[in-house]
């Protein structure tokens, strides 16, 4: 159903121009960073009609490495990033820090993805800044180690309620699956999204600041 859902609004995108708009209209903190596992970020920043404030746009890092990163943030980010070959992968492909990889999907070649690597990093707002992580491999040992992160402004999201980990945010609707899918999807035929069940403007309009 997903992929009926998304070609419908591909064909009839003015459900999803008039949420998107609606949330332009509520947003106060316009100038806020988005540390996230996956195109998630990028796709947010472009509902939202914001400057990529971030280096973690259109790109992608598995669960273990993205955990690490995050644990190892400022060596991860002051590290330069090499080339990494790697087979049955047909677009760019990073390593740094530790040998955390990071797979630039939407990148053409290797030297222009990481040219907005570094051009974004530049961008980064320490103290307007919150980390969201798509738990899609349902790994319940990386919701404890993402709730022991220093940052102020962290969510996980997950397919089940967690209770006890306060990080957690629950999106209904990947029960079936290990983990959570594409948050940005088409969920039902009135064109919600899958994230449209959290109050993401809420959420950033009221960050804990510094």
């Amino acid at each position: 159903m997903e992929y009926i859902f998304a070609k419908f609004f591909e064909k009839f995108p003015f459900v999803h121009n008039a949420i998107n708009k609606r949330y332009r209209k509520r947003l106060k903190n316009t100038n806020v960073t988005l540390i996230t596992s996956n195109c998630a970020g990028g796709i947010i920043y472009h509902w939202l009609g914001l400057k990529f404030n971030s280096p973690f746009i259109n790109l992608w890092l598995t669960n273990d490495d993205y955990i690490r990163a995050l644990e190892n943030f400022d060596d991860f980010i002051n590290t330069p990033i090499l080339e990494c070959k790697t087979e049955n992968v047909d677009y760019p492909v990073g390593v740094g820090w530790g040998g955390i990889k990071i797979y630039f999907m939407h990148y053409d070649t290797f030297e222009n993805a990481y040219s907005k690597w570094k051009e974004r990093i530049e961008r980064i707002h320490r103290e307007n800044m919150c980390v969201w992580f798509t738990n899609w491999s349902g790994d319940e040992s990386i919701l404890e180690r993402f709730n022991k992160l220093p940052f102020k402004n962290k969510i996980i999201f997950v397919n089940k309620n967690y209770t006890e980990y306060k990080s957690s945010i629950y999106l209904p609707g990947f029960e079936k699956k290990s983990g959570v899918g594409q948050i940005w999807k088409t969920k039902n035929i009135v064109g919600k999204r899958y994230i449209d069940q959290f109050d993401f403007v809420e959420y950033l309009n009221n960050i804990r600041r510094g």
